[in-house]
């Protein structure tokens, strides 16, 4: 009877998520819609005008309304979206195109990680609770990708990117991984941190493809399109970082990453230069647990726990560069699809995920993060980030303890 009860309520509950997360789907689309009636006042416009500037011989850092605040290469590939601008009709469709491939970035990736996590099934699991396992992931991200669509952001095209690298990899597509890594790295520059991965896997020749394409997008493309781009990029190390800095110095608990927590604590006003150089050793620094926790030697390790360290190595970004806007949370979709499955592992085995320290942990972590975006003035979504973090390594020492190497 205990069990016909347990079974009824996780059944509830399942259909319960179902329908909040299609609500949420719903509301995403509606803000996607009524971005056509407030175009000019969401981040896409400055992607947009950016290109447009670049391309007419401009500084794409001094468009109006809203800064952009990105390298050149996002300015370049998006041309093809300054066709789109010829009136409020095209403005909208710009838009809508550009939401529609968030959406599918975002399902693709958990379709992706789902069925590298669950390789033995062959498919037929993934087809059968897939819809229930892509609504607990959308319900635990549901106020990041709110967030994403209100503002018409691009962190879902850069979480996908680092996805398709570990994918790749995964097929020893090496080029095809350096591509996905330089892609996302030359819009964020934070991604590059997964590169450290290869240390697990030892596809060494990604590292030259990743360092041959990162140039090639960041200063070959912008060359060839604007001679000034140079001139441009003195602007931004100039200008936008040192903004960007002044800004994590002056919003508190609301940045929450560690240098940020630092630079409010400390009052340290970085030079741009040496707060890149503080930023990228203290990556690293948070990464050697990762390895040492792992093993080098990948190829004696399943599938299951070589995502769970990439999901490790994400996890660092939100840590160690200074992220202040709950929508960059979600580059952390592929370590939420790591934590659901394995509450979902634990619940398939006969444990209680109330009573085991690590789903807890993870739950304590989610629960977090979704209280902190209300509660900015509070240290509690760095607290939560720091756990995260801790839990993932936790959770590869146990994966590593469960298997015969």
């Amino acid at each position: 009877m205990a069990d016909n009860t347990k079974a009824a309520l996780f059944k509830y509950a399942g259909w319960l998520i179902l329908a909040f997360s299609a609500v949420s789907v719903v509301l995403f689309f509606y803000q996607s819609i009524n971005n056509f009636y407030k175009f000019n006042e969401i981040d896409f416009t400055s992607y947009v005008r950016a290109s447009q500037n670049f391309y007419n011989g401009n500084n794409p850092y001094l468009a109006t309304p809203r800064r952009f605040s990105y390298p050149l290469f996002l300015a370049v590939i998006l041309y093809p979206m300054t066709w789109l601008q010829s009136g409020q009709i095209m403005k909208g469709f710009s838009i809508g195109l550009w939401s529609l491939g968030a959406y599918v970035s975002f399902f693709a990736v958990i379709w992706a990680g789902w069925k590298k996590l669950e390789y033995d099934s062959g498919g037929t699991l993934l087809l059968k609770e897939g819809p229930l396992i892509a609504a607990v992931i959308v319900a635990l991200l549901h106020p990041f990708l709110q967030s994403e669509f209100i503002n018409g952001q691009i962190n879902l095209y850069v979480m996908a990117a680092m996805a398709g690298y570990f994918f790749m990899l995964e097929s020893d597509r090496q080029f095809a991984a350096s591509l996905f890594l330089a892609i996302g790295a030359s819009i964020k520059i934070s991604p590059g941190i997964c590169l450290l991965y290869v240390l697990f896997t030892q596809q060494y020749r990604t590292i030259g493809y990743f360092s041959a394409l990162f140039l090639l997008f960041n200063f070959g493309l912008p060359l060839l399109v604007n001679h000034q781009s140079m001139d441009y990029y003195n602007y931004y190390g100039t200008v936008v970082l040192h903004d960007a800095a002044e800004h994590d110095f002056l919003a508190g608990w609301r940045s929450f990453s560690i240098i940020s927590t630092l630079s409010y604590l400390f009052k340290i006003h970085w030079n741009p230069a040496m707060k890149m150089t503080v930023i990228s050793g203290l990556a690293v620094l948070l990464a050697l647990p990762v390895y040492f926790t792992a093993c080098r030697h990948s190829s004696k390790l399943n599938s299951r726990i070589r995502i769970t360290i990439f999901s490790g190595l994400i996890a660092i970004i939100p840590l160690s560069f200074p992220i202040s806007e709950p929508h960059h949370l979600l580059i952390l979709t592929v370590p939420f699809i790591v934590i659901v499955h394995y509450w979902y592992k634990t619940y398939r085995a006969g444990g209680n995920p109330f009573k085991d320290y690590l789903s807890l942990l993870f739950l304590a972590v989610v629960a977090g993060l979704q209280i902190g975006h209300g509660l900015k003035d509070v240290p509690l979504r760095l607290a939560c980030l720091i756990a995260l973090y801790i839990g993932l390594l936790q959770l590869v020492k146990k994966m590593r303890a469960e298997i015969i190497i």
